[in-house]
């Protein structure tokens, strides 16, 4: 089964951590395998998902007390939301200890091969006109990205995270190797950890 590299560096992050953590837009709830059983879990999605997921539509304000979990995730769902900014001082007044972001990066040199060749930048970027489509409202890249948690956040960090699905493994490390010196264009996505203390 192939695992998105995310939750590898997220297990990594929080391998030796302890308390609770908000996981927000949690889908099927993958993230909760790869934590310590030392955190405590907590899903919220717009659906239940076969799964104990809080229902709650994250384009509102949050119903959790001010630091009420010691970490908050939300991967992969901020450039789905009407107003990435309120979101994310929600993600930063519900949290205690750190905030753990994950954004896709656009400007990935496979999208903009798709784009040249296919004439769209995949399934999430789309125009049908029904407002349920799961679909990204924002475009976001690593120069986007950085300007974004510049003006709304401090102590923050941007790691790259490289696209691993479907990739032969030198494949895989020159793209890790050049994304180094190319975030914008090997980096598949972006982990943004926001420290509190």
């Amino acid at each position: 089964m192939w695992i998105d590299q995310k939750f590898i560096a997220i297990e990594k992050i929080l391998k030796n951590e302890k308390g609770s953590l908000l996981d927000l837009g949690s889908r099927n709830q993958v993230l909760k395998k790869f934590l310590p059983e030392s955190i405590s879990y907590t899903g919220v999605d717009i659906s239940a998902r076969n799964n104990d997921n809080i229902i709650l539509d994250l384009n509102q304000k949050l119903n959790f007390d001010n630091e009420s979990f010691d970490f908050v995730t939300a991967l992969d769902v901020a450039e789905h939301l009407d107003n990435p900014k309120i979101f994310l001082r929600e993600c930063l007044r519900v949290s205690k200890k750190r905030v753990l972001f994950v954004l896709p990066n656009g400007g990935y040199y496979e999208t903009r091969l798709h784009f040249l060749f296919k004439g769209n930048l995949g399934s999430k970027y789309h125009f049908s006109g029904d407002n349920k489509d799961d679909r990204h409202k924002w475009f976001t890249n690593f120069y986007l990205i950085k300007n974004f948690f510049e003006k709304n956040s401090v102590n923050f960090e941007i790691k790259k995270v490289i696209k691993q699905r479907n990739k032969l493994k030198p494949l895989f490390y020159l793209e890790n190797y050049l994304a180094k010196f190319f975030p914008n264009f090997f980096s598949w996505s972006f982990l943004i950890t926001i420290n509190k203390n």
